[in-house]
């Protein structure tokens, strides 16, 4: 045979091989490992905010429907275990599902403390306040509550809470069929800054709320819930439990 016949043969004769082989034996070929991580190996904080929490909580320039995971007050006020909770098992009677697997979720046991270790990061170097009110406490006395809100709340969401051109309605049915009356005691004490909403040290100058006077704000404000549905107003009333946004 010709010799320069031969060497186009035998090249044929190994693509042959290789094809019959298939393409799994190429060496380098690269193993699905190598294209992503599995989901359940991703550990990094801002894949783990950004796929389950941002959307909620925000932590950038953007709004968002709750409070944002940045909020210093927020982290100042709420205990690592109770974030810790409401992260893998949710909030009963609200928007918050549980994101651990325990709990049908996606998210593994490191991957829930990531994203623990990693909101309290983002308010880090915050000193707290002498005088910060307790996470959660039992509901005040509305009567009480309503002349506590004249004095902390009127001037930005109306004699009534129906809404004024600085502040939206807090007493609107639906809003509170959608908040439990921890999350009302949250946003009480730590502020929507992003809102501009001030916290509990802010709505009046020199006259931060009592403890008192917030447990009695947010009782005037749930007790607006009551009146129109009692049924759903139950299912939202989770003030007395830590472990409830």
């Amino acid at each position: 045979m010709n010799k320069h016949l031969a060497r186009p043969c035998i090249l044929g004769g190994i693509l042959g091989s290789l094809a019959l082989a298939g393409c799994d034996r190429i060496p380098g070929k690269p193993q699905l490992s190598d294209r992503w991580e599995p989901p359940d190996k991703i550990t990094d904080f801002n894949t783990l905010y950004v796929t389950n929490c941002r959307a909620c909580h925000s932590a950038g320039p953007e709004l968002a429907p709750s409070l944002a995971m940045n909020n210093p007050m927020y982290l100042a006020v709420i205990p690592r275990d109770t974030l810790r909770h409401i992260v893998a098992t949710g909030v009963k009677g609200s928007l918050m599902p549980g994101f651990a697997d325990s709990q049908g979720g996606d998210l593994n046991d490191p991957q829930v403390d990531s994203l623990v270790n990693g909101i309290y990061g983002l308010a880090k170097n915050q000193e707290k306040p002498a005088d910060l009110p307790p996470y959660s406490a039992p509901l005040g006395d509305p009567g009480r509550g309503a002349a506590a809100y004249n004095t902390y709340c009127a001037s930005c969401h109306g004699q009534d809470g129906n809404g004024s051109p600085k502040g939206g309605s807090i007493v609107d049915h639906d809003y509170l069929h959608l908040v439990t009356d921890q999350y009302l005691r949250s946003v009480t004490i730590a502020g929507r800054p992003e809102l501009g909403m001030p916290n509990y040290q802010q709505y009046v100058a020199n006259k931060p709320m009592s403890a008192d006077e917030i447990a009695d704000v947010v009782a005037w404000i749930a007790s607006h819930r009551d009146r129109r549905n009692p049924d759903m107003a139950a299912s939202s009333t989770q003030s007395t439990n830590p472990n409830h946004e």
